[in-house]
Order: C-alpha cells, then sequence, then structure tokens
C-alpha cells in the first residue's frame, strides 16, 4: 500500500529541517537544533533574532490547484 509520507521519504523530497509530521523527531529535536544554530552564530561573533510564527488553521485557505500542481510536478502517484 502506497502513502504520501512513504512517497516523500523514499524519494528524499523531506527538508532536514522538518520535524513535525516527521517519524523519530520531537519538539525536543526542533528545540535543539535552533539551540546549536544560535550558539554556533554566537560563538562566530554574528547577531541572531528568532521569529516564532504558529498560524492557526494554515491549510484552510491553502491553494489546492498550486499544491496539486507541485506534487504532480514531485510525480506523486495520483491515487495518493
Amino acid at each position: 500500500m502506497c502513502t504520501l509520507m512513504y512517497h516523500v521519504y523514499s524519494n528524499n523530497l523531506m527538508n532536514k529541517n522538518q520535524y513535525g509530521f516527521t517519524p523519530q523527531t520531537n519538539i525536543v529535536d526542533a528545540v535543539m537544533a535552533l539551540k546549536d544554530y544560535v550558539q554556533s552564530s554566537i560563538d562566530d561573533g554574528q547577531y541572531v533574532a528568532a521569529i516564532r510564527l504558529d498560524v492557526k488553521g494554515a491549510f484552510d485557505a491553502a491553494w489546492w490547484p498550486g499544491i496539486l500542481a507541485s506534487l504532480r510536478q514531485l510525480r506523486c502517484p495520483g491515487n495518493l
């Protein structure tokens, strides 16, 4: 049985910085990656600013024709 997640992972289409909806990752992994990035930037003498957004219902207004076109471009099987 094919699933969208199987297609994404077997074709290496997931961004390495994606933590949500990713097996064996959680918020702790995301926070630790952020901490490491901030610490590395500070060690290099750079300034760091962070903005956090939590967009409730973000996909409620998504432009589905564009999403479907992107899935076709990524050769995602139509039955998924």
